[in-house]
């Protein structure tokens, strides 16, 4: 666990996780918000911690960032509000998935290491931010997390691959793709 901008960063292997999740149950929504960041390739991991999150906070309402968030800043405003305005009261606790699609970079200089938060993910981080709501956004890559990302959020977790070899080896057979490879981030990240 290591604390960054206010931000506390944990990583899935800490000892000290299973105490964070005991604590989760005892955030006041009545008057803010709680954001939660997993970041990371380790889906297996990911998920047994949203099982766990979900035995602590009950279900958690999911939501697909590529059906929001679009490369026309009106039309994700547009289909930002609609889904918040389809959110219950009685559904306090959010999984968004696939914000990778939120990340931004400097499109001046094709390889700029810079990373600047996009108009959309601004949009949707003051909705957030407007909301009594506890929230988890899941990146597949550490480095889309940039520093409005963090600034908004209260703790990320990073779930990074196994480190046995048995462990690696299982981890690396389940990244075998048949249609093809996703290339990963070059972009230096601002939570290590």
């Amino acid at each position: 666990m290591a604390k960054k901008n206010g931000t506390t960063v944990y990583r899935n292997t800490d000892t000290n996780l299973n105490s964070f999740i005991d604590s989760l149950s005892d955030i006041n929504l009545d008057s803010s918000y709680y954001l939660l960041i997993l970041s990371g390739p380790y889906k297996a991991g990911k998920l047994n911690f949203l099982k766990r999150l979900e035995k602590k906070l009950g279900g958690l309402h999911e939501i697909d960032l590529r059906h929001l968030i679009t490369q026309y800043e009106e039309e994700s405003y547009q289909k930002i509000d609609e889904a918040i305005r389809n959110i219950g009261e009685t559904e306090k606790t959010l999984f968004l998935k696939n914000g990778d699609v939120l990340a931004g970079e400097y499109t001046g200089f094709t390889y700029s290491t810079v990373r600047y938060a996009t108009p959309q993910e601004k949009y949707l981080l003051d909705k957030i931010k407007g909301s009594e709501k506890f929230w988890v956004i899941d990146l597949q890559e550490f480095e889309n997390i940039d520093k409005t990302l963090e600034r908004y959020s209260q703790a990320i977790i990073r779930f990074e691959q196994p480190g046995s070899f048995l462990g690696k080896f299982f981890w690396k057979l389940r990244q075998i793709k048949v249609h093809g490879h996703t290339f990963a981030n070059k972009r230096s990240s601002t939570s290590e």
